[in-house]
């Protein structure tokens, strides 16, 4: 995958669909949510690895507390 892949406008809306539809950064949720969003499946098969990319990068920067246990 390129940097290229990700600065495409179709990609872009893509990955905003799929974080409106709070997606997971996995094969089967990004699917369903383009496919929800009316993305035609050839444009999904085209740019699957490049949105799920796209979703990880904002999922990645969630930060989990730690709790002390005593």
């Amino acid at each position: 995958m390129s940097p290229t892949d990700i600065q495409d406008i179709t990609t872009q809306r893509m990955i905003e669909a799929c974080r409106s539809r709070n997606a997971k950064p996995d094969i089967d949720s990004v699917a369903l949510a383009l496919l929800d969003a009316r993305f035609r499946a050839f444009e999904i098969n085209m740019r699957i690895d490049a949105v799920i990319a796209g979703v990880r990068g904002v999922t990645r920067n969630v930060t989990i507390p730690v709790l002390d246990v005593a």
